[in-house]
Parts: C-alpha cells; structure tokens; sequence
C-alpha cells in the first residue's frame, strides 16, 4: 500500500554579525506566532522562488539592505516539524556583509532591533531558533527540531 507523502514550506533565516561579532535579531509584531519575541531575520519562500532569491528578497523588505549570494558565508538546514501547522525545511544563512545601512523597513512586523552575543542569546527569542543556533554553533549542519507553535502564541 503506497503511503501519502510529507509536504513541507519552507522558511530562510538570516544570521548577520556586526563588527563586534553580535548577530542582529528583531522584535516581532503582528504576527499570530510569537509576537513580542525576538528572532531572526527571517522569511518564507514565494512560489517559484529558491532559497537563495528568498535570501535576497527578505534582506531588502525587511532591513532594506542588498545581499547577494556572494554575501553568504555558511549555510545549515533544519527539518522543524510543528504541532499544528505543517512541517518546514528552515534554511539558515550567514552572511559576511551586505550594502546599505540597517533599519526597520517593516514597522508593521518588527518594533525593535536587537544585537546579541550568539553564545547567550535572549531569553525572550523564539525556543526553536535558539536551538538552531545552538547546534550550529556545535558544528551541526542538519537537524530535526520539534516545536509546540502554540506554546508561544
């Protein structure tokens, strides 16, 4: 009996460090899922679009700054499989540089941005991106991540 097959969506995140090596997370906004936490900068694909253009597209709408894949320094996966909603593959990228300046282009989803020591972020960021940082931070490229989405509501 042949079984139904997994459908995932997919998010990138961004990880960007200013020139004391802090990484820049943002506070967010009018959003059902974790209002008020801080996270990365981060954004789902649209259709048609890959990772990488995703990448590009989410550093101009949300800090209106301009990256492109030479920009990008690292890159690891995680498979996060939600309670409630569908599971995603994140693809987390870390930059080494970018043109423009920095700013909140999206008032409307960020109220604040925030520059934190990666090796003790904040206890107010969303669990699951902690635990990405985590394992990358302990040179793990790919792993699986549960998250009750409705706990942080």
């Amino acid at each position: 009996m042949k079984k139904d097959r997994e459908k995932f969506l997919s998010s990138i995140y961004l990880i960007i460090k200013n020139n004391e090596g802090k990484i820049l997370l943002q506070r967010r906004q009018g959003s059902k899922l974790w209002p008020g936490f801080l996270a990365l900068p981060a954004g789902h694909l649209d259709v048609g679009e890959d990772a990488y253009e995703a990448a590009i597209r989410e550093a101009k709408e949300e800090l209106d700054i301009n990256i492109t894949v030479d920009n990008i320094s690292d890159v690891f996966v995680v498979n996060r499989k939600n309670k409630s909603l569908l599971p995603y593959y994140d693809v987390y990228f870390e930059l080494n540089g970018y043109n423009g300046e920095i700013k909140i282009n999206e008032p409307n989803k960020c109220s604040e941005l925030v520059w934190s020591n990666i090796k003790s972020l904040p206890e107010d960021m969303i669990e699951f991106e902690k635990i990405a940082l985590n394992n990358y931070l302990n040179g793990i490229k790919f792993s699986t991540i549960y998250v009750d989405n409705e706990e942080n509501k």
